[in-house]
């Protein structure tokens, strides 16, 4: 019943009964902790995870082992990493992690073909998630080419406050440094700067947007 009322609250305006259903029928709905790891980099995908609930983000680790946030997945929003991989069973380039106590909705790679061919609300809700991760890419890549550091600290914030629907960040120096491939200094030093500017307030493992 969760899994049919999460469902309907979420895509009743744009898919239509029959597709609800056979999303309901096939899916499996996994409640997942902050933190948790829904997919590994490396690991066989063989299902596409759709978030019900919660937030999630995709990681990439660079060949040094440092980690990097590519997007985040919000309520209603799926991993397109895992639509290009289709029923060729392939293993994940990247790390799908819940940011919150999240809901993800399990669909098997193996009935995106039916999908794909039989509904076009799907179709629709295919091009709509590849182009928002279009767009977020081409940010993040601006951002890198572009913009100052004090510049993309306020950008992740930011999206980070949006995403988690909250201006008060439990988040350390070292997780930002971690994030934007920079250090924890040159973060700290231009957090300093932004909070005497009256931009955010710091606290303890927390920042306040203001």
């Amino acid at each position: 019943m969760e899994k049919k009322e999460l469902l309907k609250n979420l895509y009743g305006g744009n898919f239509s009964d029959e597709l609800l259903e056979v999303l309901e029928k096939n899916g499996t709905l996994l409640n997942i902790y902050e933190g948790e790891h829904i997919i590994n980099r490396g690991d066989l995908v063989k299902n596409v995870p759709i978030v019900l609930q919660g937030t999630a983000k995709i990681v990439r680790t660079d060949p040094s082992g440092e980690e990097h946030i590519l997007f985040y997945l919000t309520e209603g929003e799926a991993c397109t990493s895992t639509f290009s991989i289709c029923n060729n069973y392939k293993t994940s380039e990247v790390d799908f992690i819940a940011e919150t106590d999240s809901k993800i909705l399990m669909i098997p790679l193996k009935l995106m073909d039916i999908l794909t061919k039989n509904y076009q609300d799907w179709r629709y809700f295919v091009c709509q998630n590849y182009n928002n991760r279009m767009k977020e890419f081409l940010q993040t890549f601006d951002g890198i080419i572009f913009k100052k550091m004090d510049q993309r600290i306020l950008d992740y914030l930011k999206e980070k406050s949006k995403v988690l629907d909250t201006e008060l960040l439990h988040i350390t120096h070292q997780e930002i440094a971690n994030d934007l491939s920079t250090s924890r200094v040159v973060v700290s030093r231009l957090l300093k700067q932004m909070e005497k500017e009256g931009v955010l307030k710091l606290y303890r493992n927390r920042i306040e947007l203001l």
